[in-house]
């Protein structure tokens, strides 16, 4: 396994649930030597679940991984547990968190930490299509005692109902050209539903939603003045970088892409309001 997955992996601060991560990235990178990390897994295994402890911020937080889904809460873990891999800037301190794209809650769980270990009181709003990643991200909450709204709908740029393409609980999409299991009819909401009539000044949106990005964002950045910081996942950079530049700097917003992997890559952006409040953005 790559050495910088070992570093993360080992800076859990919990070294029994690094052992069990180290065990889970060996069965995927070692083919030769799966029977010998899975049969180490086992041992951890309860109700078909693997429980990991890791430090998060100033807190320390729980979550399960599911053995039936053991690669895509894997990927999760090693992107918001071992690592930040939006790379949030936390001077921001947001008064209202939107999650698209919640999966298993790991995003909440990392933004509650920094908050509540900086002394702030926050609320969330999660949107996870998939049933059965919006109960397990209802029980990472319950587990570690986080408030959130959980709805089972996506964003994007129109209120409507679209096929979704059920996979895995990372690989469903809006995307029937790959195979999939079922299809289920999804309701679309605006950003401007997730935020509701909240009074919030400062809010923060991950967005995690296979490509609807644009369309979301295009519907919600014209009209919105307050202190607004955006992360989230870009897809099909080489067409949609291009596209989120335009609808940006028309409205004067800041918009930086990070290294791109295949044709992803993560992107920030934040409102003329947000500027003052985000070193990262103004370097």
């Amino acid at each position: 396994m790559a050495l910088n997955n070992v570093r993360n992996i080992l800076s859990l601060q919990f070294p029994l649930s690094s052992f069990k991560l180290l065990c889970v990235a060996g069965s995927f990178s070692r083919p030769q030597l799966r029977p010998l990390w899975q049969s180490m897994l086992r041992l951890f295994v309860h109700n078909e679940e693997v429980m990991l402890e890791y430090a998060c911020g100033k807190q320390y937080r729980k979550m399960y991984l599911r053995m039936s889904e053991l690669q895509s809460d894997f990927q999760c873990v090693m992107e918001l547990a071992a690592c930040d891999s939006y790379g949030l800037d936390p001077n921001f301190h947001p008064e209202l968190v939107i999650d698209g794209g919640g999966n298993i809650g790991l995003f909440t769980l990392l933004v509650a930490a920094i908050e509540s270990s900086a002394g702030k009181k926050t609320q969330f709003v999660i949107y996870e299509p998939m049933p059965l990643s919006a109960n397990q991200c209802r029980r990472h909450l319950e587990l570690n005692h986080v408030e959130a709204k959980i709805v089972n709908a996506c964003l994007g740029g129109t209120r409507r109902t679209v096929p979704f393409y059920c996979r895995g609980s990372i690989d469903s999409s809006f995307d029937g050209a790959k195979p999939y299991t079922h299809v289920v009819e999804m309701p679309v909401h605006l950003l401007q539903d997730a935020i509701e009539r909240s009074p919030a000044e400062r809010v923060l949106i991950k967005l995690d939603i296979e490509g609807m990005e644009v369309e979301a964002l295009g519907a919600f950045v014209p009209g919105e003045k307050r202190p607004v910081y955006v992360v989230g996942e870009l897809h099909d950079v080489s067409v949609n970088r291009r596209q989120l530049d335009e609808i940006f700097r028309a409205h004067g917003w800041k918009f930086r892409v990070g290294p791109v992997a295949g044709d992803q890559a993560i992107f920030h952006a934040c409102s003329p309001a947000a500027l003052p409040m985000l070193r990262s953005m103004t370097s």
